[in-house]
């Protein structure tokens, strides 16, 4: 027979082995977690560790989850994480990346996220954060800045693919879109995400001329969204071989993407190419089947969903808009707002953002001016075309450069 006091001390061992297994296993957990975290950002991550915890605390400050309580609970579980948004910036276009941002929130997003390309807009955007009254939720994925801005560019398209597949891998569906695209309104990206598709296209005009040419349309580099299939992986997998660009990790992904797309896809495209408008784009989305990639199935956009065409266009997008992505304003509307972004950047003391970010930002505001809702081009009582982009470009100058004439 085994005394009380033997049972006891027997009970009592076993509770505290019990309670050593819980403490370790929540040990060995955490650091597993840990490592995961360091392992996904290893590839890129500038930062020692200290570095990187402050960075990780900057991103929980109140203030966004009192922007987020805001979401109508439709809006937030339809997405419930299954969709990142994620666009690329360095610290020169920061302040367009802001706008973008706040537009994101505002229309009532949840999963918008810059992706930081160099040290200057880690360090910006950290101290922007750290001073609690704005928020800006990150990752970080450093480019070889080379020794042109050209080089740093196609490191970028290089370094874009490389996150896209990562996150994809680690089971993260993705919106890829560029911080000066234009979200009108909002639309679930749950439909995207429970569709039969793996990735989704936006139409390009007719870049790279080439392919163009040969089939009749192209596609949009900064206007996808992927989903965490393994055929996804597989397909941008091939996307990142040919974007090794010889082993100097520099490509033009939307060339790239083109080339693949081409050569891989069977599209059912001939309606869409036989109804196309004037101007020879493509207006009406299609879809397609990969040659290569057992399952992987594709679908193009209809442009007026998401929209890409020349910024002085005689017909706006239609209301049914979701994200618009105009080209380049006319040499000499951009020749004048250099003008007058120099004058106002020499009259300020701290002048942050330089000047590419400014022509974005200005580009942004005079296409919500011009095709907005009640954007002059929607009012042909204005005159031409030229004389409704003139009265936008007067607006955004009027409420921008007042004291800078």
């Amino acid at each position: 027979m085994i005394s009380n006091k033997v049972l006891t001390h027997i009970i009592l061992f076993a509770i505290l082995l019990a309670i050593g297994s819980i403490v370790y296993s929540t040990h060995y957990v955490s650091i597993g977690d840990s490592f995961s975290r360091g392992q996904e950002h290893s590839s890129f991550s500038i930062f020692d560790e200290q570095e990187h915890e402050e960075a990780t605390r900057s991103r929980t400050i109140p203030s966004q989850l009192e922007l987020e309580q805001t979401v109508p609970d439709s809006a937030r579980n339809s997405q419930d994480n299954a969709v990142k948004i994620v666009a690329f910036t360095d610290n020169d276009y920061s302040v367009v990346a802001k706008w973008w941002y706040t537009r994101m929130t505002e229309l009532k997003y949840t999963t918008h996220t810059l992706v930081l390309i160099n040290p200057a807009a880690v360090k910006a955007f950290n101290d922007t954060n750290n001073g609690g009254k704005e928020y800006y939720r990150f990752d970080v994925q450093i480019v070889d800045p080379g020794n042109r801005r050209k080089n740093m560019v196609r490191s970028l398209w290089y370094n874009r693919i490389l996150y896209c597949l990562n996150q994809l891998k680690a089971g993260q569906s993705l919106l890829l879109t560029d911080v000066d695209n234009i979200f009108t309104r909002y639309e679930p990206l749950s439909q995207f995400q429970e569709s039969n598709f793996d990735v989704i296209f936006a139409l390009e005009g007719r870049f790279p001329t080439r392919i163009y040419e040969k089939q009749g349309f192209v596609f949009c580099g900064g206007m996808t969204f992927l989903k965490a299939t393994n055929a996804t992986v597989q397909i941008m997998e091939k996307l990142l071989e040919l974007c090794e660009g010889r082993g100097t990790k520099r490509c033009d992904d939307q060339v790239e993407w083109n080339n693949l797309l081409m050569e891989d896809m069977n599209w059912d495209a001939e309606k869409s190419i036989a109804s196309r408008t004037d101007d020879g784009l493509v207006q009406q989305g299609f879809v397609g089947e990969s040659k290569t990639v057992n399952g992987f199935k594709a679908k193009v956009w209809d442009r007026d969903f998401a929209w890409r065409g020349p910024f002085q266009t005689e017909h706006c997008p239609s209301e049914q808009n979701w994200v618009a992505m105009p080209s380049n304003l006319p040499f000499n509307v951009t020749t004048q707002l250099e003008g007058l972004h120099s004058k106002h950047a020499n009259s300020q003391a701290n002048d942050g953002p330089q000047e590419r970010g400014r022509e974005k930002i200005g580009r942004v505001k005079i296409w919500e001016a011009f095709c907005g809702k009640g954007g002059t081009n929607r009012d042909q009582s204005l005159g031409g075309i030229n004389d409704r982009l003139r009265k936008a470009v007067d607006m955004y100058i009027g409420s921008n450069f007042e004291n800078a004439q």
